[in-house]
């Protein structure tokens, strides 16, 4: 009998736990990770980038599509070892946002901007892992506040990451163009003269000029001194832009008439490399 008594004991602070638990489960509600579902609908719609070039230097894109309103926008990307990447630094350079805001719009489209530096060594495609971070301002139920936090007055911060190929195809064209193939200077002069050079796809590091032999009479100069001119803007001239290298030249010896002065570049692509060049000297 007192067994019977304990068990029917049992029996009754089982209910009453059940009960209290069914009780208390309202009040309780859904579990912050149930609450906070994704349902922003943001995905990214470029699978694969444009082409690069061993050693080449180019700014790439990632479009993105989002069926609710997700402001608060942050990008940042990660490459192979090797690979160098950037960012715009109009936000500090720690990562990247949308082109047209910090906001994306739902059922419109935007684009993150970042500069990939390919080495000359990288020959194959390769994966980007893309991680976006963002902001929602809709609740639960999807409906969408213009001001707050969303229909439970709750800022939901969320993430994505995806995967994005970037193709790499073999340069085509010449290493660089020598722009400027002409000067005139007045006679008995001692000046800078610009020379502009344009690179061809990939990058050219250590990209220096100096001048060959030299016509009679004919002094020629570098900036500080240096016995050649390196580009304007740095050491490198890089892919798909032009800049511009400094000779001094000193005509004060040199009698009116047109001469040939001979031109040395040289800079590194995969290897270092020296090609010649000339530009038309027209003493007036």
């Amino acid at each position: 009998m007192a067994l019977a008594r304990r068990s029917g004991r049992r029996r009754g602070a089982g209910l009453v736990v059940a009960l209290a638990a069914a009780l208390a489960a309202p009040l309780l509600g859904t579990s912050p990770a149930a609450a906070d579902v994704d349902r922003t609908g943001v995905r990214a719609v470029t699978t694969q980038t444009a082409a690069v070039v061993p050693g080449q230097t180019a700014w790439l894109s990632v479009v993105w599509t989002s069926d609710q309103t997700v402001t608060n926008w942050s990008t940042t990307v990660s490459a192979p070892a090797g690979v160098t990447v950037s960012y715009p630094t109009t936000r500090g350079g720690a990562d990247t946002s949308l082109y047209g805001s910090e906001s994306l719009v739902g059922s419109t489209r935007d684009f993150t901007a970042f500069k990939l530096q390919v080495p000359y060594t990288q020959r194959t495609s390769f994966p980007l892992t893309v991680v976006s971070t963002y902001t929602s301002t809709c609740g639960d139920n999807g409906q969408c506040k213009e001001v707050g936090g969303g229909n439970d007055d709750k800022a939901r911060d969320f993430s994505t990451t995806v995967t994005v190929t970037v193709p790499v195809v073999p340069a085509t064209g010449p290493d660089f163009i020598q722009d400027t193939t002409s000067l005139t200077v007045p006679a008995s002069s001692d000046a800078f003269a610009q020379l502009a050079f344009s690179a061809g796809q990939a990058d050219l590091a250590d990209f220096t000029v100096r001048a060959g032999r030299l016509p009679a009479g004919l002094v020629v100069g570098y900036p500080g001194d240096a016995p050649a001119s390196r580009p304007a803007g740095g050491a490198a001239l890089i892919g798909r832009s032009t800049d511009q290298v400094a000779l001094r030249l000193d005509t004060t010896g040199m009698a009116r008439g047109t001469y040939t002065l001979p031109l040395v570049i040289s800079y590194t692509a995969a290897t270092p490399r020296t090609a010649s060049g000339t530009v038309t000297l027209v003493v007036q």
